[in-house]
């Protein structure tokens, strides 16, 4: 399984050498690799046409070097002959310890559907409070493993550490072809509906209001931004999603309750 760090550190800096100071990273520090693009340093020309034109909101520089970061690493594996990726940002913690090579292995084991987003973090926290879904029967390093209902993917948010599988990350690449926020996938399930989401804790993250500063520049920039703009859907299709949600609520399940 590939291991990728989406960092714009220094080898050297304090940032790394905290993450690099988990057991479950540490072990395996030489096997990351590390792509990081700083979107404050992309050309003015070249920022326009990735980041603004055709887009109802501009990517903020972070947003579009978060996202390019990503694509960089899921290209890099799609190059590779390997059935996984795991993806980490620089500020994921690790929750216990445990062997990142034996997560293959039980990947396998739980059963999952092809082209897969497996998150490892970020369903608990409170961007995700209303995420709902069924829980698989069997878990991963003793975590629940829930499958994502794709009613809940506008509300499902956060990639700092999660595993993909070969087809997940070419549906990602040829939908990022112009840049989108990496993190909310909405409008990808718009286009495809074949697609396979699934969350569990195993790592943890600053919660958007309790990032120190310089802690996650991705989520200093976003508390600037004003809230996206949710695609506006006609009242039938709006009232119908609601009517579906209503009676799913009987049935699906949050994460944490």
């Amino acid at each position: 399984m590939k291991k990728y760090l989406i960092s714009i550190e220094s080898a050297e800096s304090p940032r790394l050498k905290a993450f690099f100071s988990q057991k479950t990273f540490k072990r395996y520090q030489h096997d990351f690799q590390k792509f990081g693009v700083i979107g404050t340093h992309i050309p003015t020309s070249e920022y326009f046409k990735l980041a603004v034109a055709s887009k109802q909101r501009a990517l903020s520089p972070a947003e579009l070097g978060c996202t390019l970061s990503h694509v960089a690493a899921l290209k890099d594996f799609l190059a590779s002959d390997e059935k996984y990726a795991c993806i980490f940002e620089d500020d994921a913690e690790t929750r216990s310890d445990f062997d990142l090579d034996e997560l293959q292995e039980k990947i396998e084991q739980l059963g999952l559907n092809e082209k897969f987003f497996l998150s490892l973090g970020g369903i608990q926290l409170y961007v995700n409070r209303y995420v709902r879904g069924h829980f698989l029967p069997e878990t991963l390093v003793e975590k629940k493993v829930l499958k994502v209902n794709l009613l809940y993917i506008r509300r499902f948010s956060y990639a700092y550490a999660y595993i993909v599988d070969r087809k997940m990350a070419k549906t990602f690449v040829d939908y990022h072809h112009l840049p989108k926020v990496y993190d909310h996938w909405g409008e990808l399930y718009d286009e495809d509906k074949n697609l396979n989401f699934y969350a569990t804790h195993l790592f943890d993250h600053p919660e958007l209001a309790e990032c120190a500063t310089g802690q996650s520049y991705l989520e200093e920039e976003r508390q600037s931004l004003q809230a996206k703009k949710i695609q506006k859907k006609s009242f039938f299709e709006r009232l119908k999603i609601s009517l579906i949600k209503r009676l799913y609520k009987l049935t699906l399940k949050k994460y944490y309750s």
